[in-house]
């Protein structure tokens, strides 16, 4: 049977094949009209096409994945190409990357070495008061020494031989009140009660063996440099009890207004009259920068001293690390003496006895202030300027 009278028979609407001579007129439609006979040519008809659908299936097939062969071979030279750009690309930034780098740790040693000088210049000049006030004193027991016993050799009456007084010109009296100068410094520049006591309450979880004892039996927390009292405030709210110590008159009157257990004392002594290991924590916040480093070593001493076996010590203190910070915010407060590197921090406490010492950075500046786009550059940038703002050494004794 030939194909194409079988497609003749599929589509009665279709005209006889070109070259083909038509069926006899009416003689489709008459052999389609017998019951079966026509459902069976049309099979017949498909079967015999069925070989020539194949073959041209697969060779559309065999088109369709050569264009895909190649389109793949297109991707691949357009991905090696950009890896070969990517290399050159890298290749030119990193002398400049490796330039900036370089800056960067000039700029870091050299504030290093700054703190150094300064600290350095520091013990000097202390070094050189107590020897003037050591000399002064040996001048004036040396020359009482020879006032006596010039009195105990002659008749000549004693006020005559004493000295008379220099006189000193007046001093224009002033009425700046420094107490009263702070707590407004602070009121103003330091942030709202509620925002410091949010920061404070990371060092809750430090506090957790104090928190666990029996409400009656749970040991005092001594809060040096109380302030406003944000931190004493908040360990009552935890039902811990709490103490403040600070030598600013105007700051312990506030905190005494808001009911807070608070003494006029300096802190120092304060902790040395303490009974030894009768105190759970020592606690500092914005204190330790304030102090000249024999200062600091006493009150690392005093509170080893004050404190129970486990106590805490926690001591914040601005972040030097964060450029921003050392360089400038730092000295926003015109009473800070010089910042203090967290590794000398946690030595220091090391040093003095307590064996478990930590660092806990905090306090880095908000998304808004970083840059995002990804880079080695950026990055360093992030970290040295828009750092932990803060840190705080934490240590057990």
């Amino acid at each position: 049977m030939n194909p194409d009278s079988g497609a003749a028979n599929q589509n009665p609407q279709a005209g006889p094949a070109p070259g083909s001579l038509p069926p006899a007129p009416g003689l489709r439609q008459k052999i389609r009209r017998i019951p079966g006979l026509g459902y069976a040519l049309a099979w017949c008809n498909a079967l015999l096409r069925l070989p020539r659908t194949r073959f041209q299936t697969e060779v559309a097939l065999t088109q369709l994945h050569g264009r895909i062969d190649g389109l793949q071979q297109q991707y691949a030279d357009l991905q090696q190409q950009l890896h070969v750009q990517s290399q050159r690309i890298a290749e030119l930034e990193a002398p400049k990357l490796a330039m900036r780098m370089d800056q960067y740790d000039a700029l870091d040693i050299g504030s290093r070495l700054m703190q150094l000088d300064r600290l350095q210049i520091g013990r000097q000049l202390r070094s050189v008061n107590l020897m003037m006030r050591t000399s002064l004193q040996n001048e004036r027991h040396q020359a009482g020494n020879m006032v006596n016993t010039i009195i105990d050799q002659t008749d000549v009456p004693a006020r005559a031989l004493l000295p008379k007084p220099v006189m000193q010109s007046p001093v224009a009296t002033s009425d700046f009140d420094q107490d009263q100068f702070y707590l407004e410094f602070e009121a103003l520049f330091r942030g709202s009660r509620e925002d410091i006591k949010d920061r404070l309450k990371v060092y809750l979880p430090y506090l957790s063996a104090i928190s666990a004892e029996p409400k009656d039996q749970r040991k005092m927390v001594i809060d040096v440099g109380c302030g406003r009292g944000e931190w004493l405030e908040l360990l009552d709210e935890q039902g811990i009890p709490a103490m403040g110590v600070d030598m600013n008159q105007s700051m312990v009157n506030a905190c005494l207004d808001r009911g807070f257990l608070v003494r006029h004392a300096d802190a120092i002594a304060y902790l040395r009259e303490q009974e030894a290991g009768s105190i759970g924590a020592v606690t500092g916040f914005q204190i330790i920068e304030h102090l000249p480093f024999e200062q600091l070593i006493a009150l690392f001493d005093a509170a080893r001293h004050a404190l129970c076996p486990g106590g805490v010590i926690i001591f914040e203190t601005p972040n030097p690390e964060n450029l921003k910070v050392g360089a400038c915010n730092f000295y926003f407060d015109p009473t800070h003496l010089h910042p203090i590197v967290p590794q000398v921090a946690e030595f220091m406490a090391r040093q003095r006895g307590f064996a478990h010492a930590e660092i806990l950075r905090l306090h880095p500046y908000p998304d808004d202030h970083l840059l995002h786009g990804g880079t080695a550059v950026e990055a360093v940038i992030n970290k040295e300027l828009f750092g932990a703002q803060d840190y705080a050494v934490i240590g057990r004794k």
